[in-house]
C-alpha cells in the first residue's frame, strides 16, 4: 500500500529485461482481487514505441482477457504537471550547497 495514494496497492512492471512484465504485474493484482487498474509508465515524454505503442497494446490485450477488470492507460501526460515536478526536483538541488 502507498499512502500517497489514499491506500490503494502500487505494483512496478517493466517493458524488458527485468521483471515482472506489465501482464505479470497485472495478472498478480488480479489474482489478489484487485478489479481497478491504472497503469502509468515512467516515461513522461511522448516519441517512444513503448509508451505510445507497446504499453498500450498490452493494456487491450489485458482488457480483452479480463472483461469484468477495468484496465486503464493514464496517458499522456499533462506536460505542465511534468514541467512543475521537474522544477521542484530542480529547485532543491539548486539550493544545496556543493
Amino acid at each position: 500500500m502507498c499512502p500517497l495514494l489514499n491506500g490503494d496497492r502500487l505494483a512496478i512492471a517493466y517493458n524488458e529485461f527485468c521483471a515482472p512484465t506489465l501482464e505479470e504485474a497485472v495478472e498478480e493484482l488480479i489474482k489478489e482481487g484487485t478489479g481497478d487498474i491504472t497503469v502509468v509508465s515512467s516515461m513522461f515524454t511522448a516519441g517512444g514505441s513503448h509508451a505510445e505503442i507497446e504499453i498500450p497494446e498490452t493494456v487491450e490485450h489485458l482488457k480483452r482477457t479480463h472483461p469484468g477488470i477495468a484496465i486503464r492507460y493514464a496517458w499522456p501526460f499533462d506536460k505542465s504537471l511534468v514541467a512543475g515536478m521537474l522544477a521542484t526536483h530542480l529547485a532543491q538541488f539548486q539550493q544545496r550547497k556543493v
